[in-house]
């Protein structure tokens, strides 16, 4: 069994199930009536728009934290920004700790 999960262009849930099946898990909105359906994952993309996984081993703060001290290297030469950028970046890494 696959623990891949996905969000549709609606903000949707789905569980791939077995390899290329997903399942809806939760509906964004009032159309829970919905949960449980079961399709191809192709045919997921073509009636729900473009999927996106859901990756929760990925640390986005930290990857963000990354952005921000890099373009703050790039803007210090020009800028006071460089500061507030690496403020962020630094808040961004307390919370994510």
């Amino acid at each position: 069994m696959s623990d891949r999960q996905f969000k549709d262009r609606d903000g949707d849930t789905w569980t791939e199930f077995e390899p290329g099946m997903l399942r809806l898990m939760k509906c964004a909105g009032d159309r829970n009536q919905y949960t449980g359906i079961e399709d191809s994952i192709e045919d997921v993309q073509a009636d729900h728009g473009p999927l996106t996984e859901i990756r929760p081993d990925v640390d986005v703060r930290a990857l963000l934290a990354g952005a921000f001290d890099g373009l703050a290297e790039e803007l210090r030469k020009t800028t006071d920004l460089p500061r507030v950028l690496e403020a962020m970046a630094k808040r961004l890494r307390e919370e994510s700790a």
